[in-house]
């Protein structure tokens, strides 16, 4: 029986220590420097902030993965920071940082070799560990190939995309080389290059290109994703261009270099109304729930992004229950034009402050399975569910 015991718990014990997932085990950047030395590692570093989503979506999803666990701690000395708090601001200049999450990795003299910026699923996120290893792929290695005079076809389109991924500046130009070598820029391949690798600015020879022929861009990257980044596009120029948000009419003319002459307004109208909704004033919440009434009555198809944010917004600023019903129903609408974990949570939160709480437990669910589909986080709808069940 004793022995059984020994072997039992001996076989839990191994089972525990394959499904951890990575051990960040140092506390600061320094340590991990001497944990490097002494072991001959290379150190991985999660650059995160408290409050980004794809951040806590990682640690919670994709750090705590059997196999990204194995492989990252037999591989790396692994180091969360906080860039915002103790040595996070000196480092996050000292490498560039301009967004969250980033993952870099860096040799044991603490030069960084290789980076990428955004939240990736368990898989890739292997596969970057591997990158990181393996000299050939590192974006430093990619750099000096480039510096060095390489421009062969294959090599430009993976450094492209290497830049790109670590968030770094320049990729356009590299982008503009491998483009230049393109004798049929009409292709599904280089339509999708040129799409996913062209700066969303209209100062853009690639941008503008996608521009010019929108309709055939639409047919194979999708319409939702071209207007996605076109809408970026837009928005960009728009704040370059230093035009005041509560400027409709210079916002119509603006967004007509973009849109249709409806579209144009609509945008305008769309971009006024976001400045507006988080002005924390008080007078100037009650003058956006007063006139997002009258233009929502009047504009029946806003996309689900728009809704969603207005209802999201009244939620927020207001227990008024006929203006939280009229925000339940632009959630609606939202819901209808492209259901997804973001407007079915807007609901249920809606509707619990209504006192709807059947209903709000039922929008709740969903949300939740919708947002392990889409990858998404989803612990402030957990968080509801709770109180809703209590």
């Amino acid at each position: 029986m004793r022995i059984f015991q020994i072997i039992f718990f001996s076989i839990v014990s191994i089972s525990m220590t394959f499904a951890q997932g990575i051990d960040f085990n140092v506390a600061t950047f320094k340590e991990a420097l001497t944990k490097a030395k002494a072991e001959n590692k290379l150190i991985f570093v999660d650059a995160y902030t408290t409050w980004c989503g794809p951040c806590k979506w990682m640690a919670k999803n994709v750090f705590t993965d059997s196999q990204v666990g194995e492989y990252y701690n037999e591989s790396f000395v692994n180091v969360k920071i906080d860039m915002e708090k103790g040595e996070g601001p000196k480092l996050a200049k000292a490498w560039e940082i301009t967004g969250y999450p980033t993952l870099i990795f860096i040799d044991k003299q603490g030069a960084v070799i290789h980076r990428s910026m955004g939240s990736r699923p368990a898989e890739d996120f292997v596969d970057l560990g591997h990158a990181a290893n393996d000299p050939e792929r590192q974006i430093t290695t990619m750099t000096k190939r480039f510096e060095a005079g390489e421009r062969s076809e294959d090599f430009l389109w993976k450094y492209t995309d290497a830049m790109t991924s670590a968030g770094l500046k320049g990729f356009e130009e590299v982008a503009n080389l491998y483009m230049d070598l393109q004798s049929d820029w009409t292709t599904e391949k280089n339509m999708n290059f040129l799409f996913d690798y062209a700066d969303a600015t209209m100062d853009s020879k690639l941008f503008k290109y996608t521009m010019d022929h929108k309709e055939a861009f639409k047919a194979v990257v999708g319409k939702e994703k071209f207007e996605q980044k076109l809408s970026y596009a837009a928005d960009i120029d728009r704040s370059k261009s230093g035009i005041a948000r509560d400027d409709t009419e210079a916002l119509k003319v603006h967004y007509a270099k973009y849109y249709d002459e409806k579209t144009a307004v609509n945008k305008a109208m769309v971009s006024y109304f976001n400045q507006l909704m988080y002005n924390p004033d008080p007078v100037e919440q009650e003058k956006f729930k007063a006139e997002i009434q009258l233009f929502l009555a009047g504009n029946p198809d806003l996309g689900w992004s728009f809704y969603n944010s207005v209802a999201w917004q009244v939620f927020e600023i207001t227990s008024d229950r006929d203006l939280l019903k009229k925000a339940s129903e632009w959630t609606k609408l939202s819901i209808n034009d492209t259901k997804n974990s973001f407007n079915t949570d807007t609901q249920a939160h809606i509707l619990y402050k209504l006192g709807k709480n059947k209903e709000a437990r039922r929008y709740a669910l969903a949300s939740i399975e919708l947002a392990k589909e889409e990858n998404a986080d989803y612990s402030t709808t957990e968080a509801l569910l709770e109180k809703i069940e209590k």
